[in-house]
């Protein structure tokens, strides 16, 4: 990849790309200089493609007893036309490659399939052929619209695992009581633990997945965070499995001249296939027995130190969310470290025997790149809507006396260069402002 490795980049962020094997650094930077894809969701969008390609073929054994997957929840979060999907949709070409071919011969099968259930049983004799053949399934990685049921059976085609990926993340979770309150949303809370999932279905077999393994990503707008976070997600645990990936600077950029070099997309494809290729024995049920990797000492040492000072933080908050968050960081630095270590296997850089103390170092690096991030989601969930209003919208909002008529506001919103339609739809707000009768309105804040 020498002509990859003379690429200079030209923009500067401040997201720890230096995490990633040098050759995926590489192409973050070209990435962001032909595409304009913000270096924080590329390389989220490359830790989720990386989890489902690893799936449950690896595993780290923290101690006797103790696996993890690298099973994770990811939301890229940024305004309208920030750039969020496309990174997620390149990272996950290789995936959506392997399905498309999974589907053409699935297709194939099923067509085989349905010309031998419309022969007769004479002539199924005459051409040798005993019995009721198998109906075929269709066995894919990447899953994006569903209902729990039918999710778990995709996964028992594909007990090697699978990921969701919602492009508006607000289509995932506000479905989550669409048909029973409370059990879709414990349903993702076992399976990001690692629990057996059982799916009791009226009049059918019920489906146990007892090794479930379905990553989640997906995009979401700032102002739709909020909705994360109602009913009891914000209590229950479900936000603190979520990690955010969030620029600092979420403008829309000018167009680039550059183009990509086609090499960048050759090497990724290559990288995500060489995982994707990766198959662990299977045991009686088809459940993958994975390989285990295991902290070398220092790296436990490594692991140690960080989880000592990672303790006195949680002690030393009153905050019950900001614990919960940094506890689950606890489990994604184990989780990172693994999908690291595999990324460093793929592009030729280590073995895949051990978790070394290199890449527990660099995990602790997006660690805490996403206890920052979730520390910016903490505090827009516990922010006033006047909190969220715009710079312009907080100016004609603090202009606006206590009390006011529809005239007197529209006149203050003109003054401050508002459409008039964009003020009388801020007027609607009923979190900002109080209907006193027709044509008056005070404020909240």
């Amino acid at each position: 990849m020498d002509s990859l490795n003379n690429h200079t980049p030209t923009n500067g962020d401040t997201f720890p790309k230096h995490a990633l094997p040098k050759e995926l650094q590489y192409m973050v930077e070209m990435l962001q200089d032909a595409y304009q894809f913000p270096v924080d969701y590329s390389v989220a969008a490359m830790i989720y493609a990386t989890s489902i390609a690893i799936g449950n073929t690896h595993k780290v054994e923290v101690k006797r007893g103790w696996q993890e997957s690298p099973v994770i929840y990811m939301a890229l979060v940024g305004r309208p036309g920030s750039n969020k999907s496309h990174p997620l949709t390149w990272a996950l070409s290789p995936i959506f490659e392997r399905d498309g071919e999974a589907y053409t011969f699935y297709q194939k099968e099923y067509d085989a399939f349905k010309s031998v259930m419309n022969l007769t049983q004479k002539e199924r004799r005459g051409q040798g052929i005993e019995g009721e053949p198998a109906k075929p399934v269709l066995k894919k990685h990447i899953v994006q619209d569903f209902t729990p049921e039918a999710l778990t059976k995709v996964h028992e085609h594909n007990l090697r695992g699978l990921g969701v990926y919602a492009d508006e993340l607000a289509s995932w979770f506000k479905n989550f009581d669409r048909y029973s309150k409370g059990s879709e949303e414990q349903f993702w809370l076992s399976n990001w633990s690692g629990k057996p999932i059982v799916i009791d279905r009226k009049g059918d077999n019920p489906i146990l997945i007892k090794k479930p393994f379905i990553s989640v990503c997906g995009t979401i707008q700032n102002g739709i965070l909020t909705d994360l976070a109602k009913d009891s997600r914000s209590r229950n645990g479900f936000m603190d499995r979520m990690l955010f990936a969030i620029p600092e600077c979420s403008n829309k950029p000018y167009p680039s001249e550059k183009d990509l070099h086609p090499q960048v997309n050759q090497n990724w494809f290559t990288y995500l296939s060489n995982l994707l290729d990766l198959s662990g024995i299977t045991d009686g049920e088809g459940n993958t027995k994975p390989q285990l990797l295991k902290f070398t000492s220092k790296a436990k040492a490594v692991l140690n130190d960080w989880n000592r000072t990672n303790t006195d933080l949680i002690n030393g908050t009153e905050s019950e969310s900001i614990a919960g968050l940094y506890t689950k960081l606890e489990v994604y630095l184990i989780r990172l470290s693994l999908i690291l270590q595999m990324l460093d296997y793929t592009t030729g850089e280590s073995a895949r025997e051990y978790i070394e103390a290199d890449t527990v170092e660099r995990a602790i690096l997006l660690v805490e790149y996403f206890r920052q991030t979730g520390l910016k989601v903490q505090g827009i969930l516990n922010s006033t809507p006047y909190d969220r209003l715009s710079i312009v919208q907080r100016n004609v909002y603090d202009l606006l006396p206590d009390n006011f008529h529809t005239k007197a506001g529209l006149n203050i919103a003109h003054s401050e260069d508002m459409p008039a339609v964009t003020f009388k739809r801020l007027l609607q707000r009923s979190d900002l402002f109080i209907k006193e009768r027709h044509g008056q309105y005070s404020k909240k804040f």
